[in-house]
């Protein structure tokens, strides 16, 4: 019994403090069932200014069946790279796509493949989406705690990066926008 405790507590562990079970290194779970609501605790403009880096997330709040947003990154004042994301609520679930972009707005991802990652764990202010990547499975965990959203990319193989995001005060002409 003792061994059957032990075992179940590494495996919540990881769930419970929002980092998620590993990566697996074949098939991602299926996605869950799921609302945009479940993931509107992401909306805003989210900054990250630390080195000489800007690493900028922007999610608008949930319309009809979908949320959009964009991530850049930028070092020394010069873009790197940029994404264009998605979250579309498709029956009854909900499934994040993005594509990545360089500096002069060339894909890396061939025109018909986004990445896609449908929501396999959510929870209040908790957010796991996970997918095939390039290389292996790919995970993207989001976790609000307060005004900071924690983002972490985990790759199959790969230490896991976070990246510690808060919230930025909001631009004039968007009081409109969601909290």
């Amino acid at each position: 019994m003792r061994h059957a405790l032990l075992a179940l507590a590494l495996v919540l562990a990881p769930v419970l403090s929002g980092a998620g079970p590993p990566v697996p290194a074949a098939t991602p779970r299926p996605g869950i069932s799921a609302a945009l609501d479940d993931v509107s605790f992401m909306a805003g403009r989210w900054v990250d200014e630390e080195k000489g880096a800007l690493s900028e997330e922007i999610w608008s709040a949930p319309g009809g069946d979908s949320m959009m947003g964009m991530w850049r990154l930028s070092v020394g004042g010069k873009a790197k790279v940029f994404e264009f994301l998605t979250m579309v609520e498709e029956e009854g679930r909900v499934t994040f796509r993005l594509r990545h972009f360089d500096r002069r707005g060339v894909a890396w991802e061939e025109k018909d493949k986004p990445l896609v990652l449908p929501l396999v764990v959510k929870g209040a202010g908790l957010a796991v989406f996970e997918g095939d990547g390039k290389s292996g499975i790919l995970r993207l965990t989001y976790r609000r705690e307060g005004e900071v959203l924690v983002g972490r990319l985990e790759k199959a193989g790969e230490a896991p990066v976070d990246y510690r995001f808060r919230r930025a005060p909001q631009a004039a002409g968007t009081e409109n926008e969601k909290p």
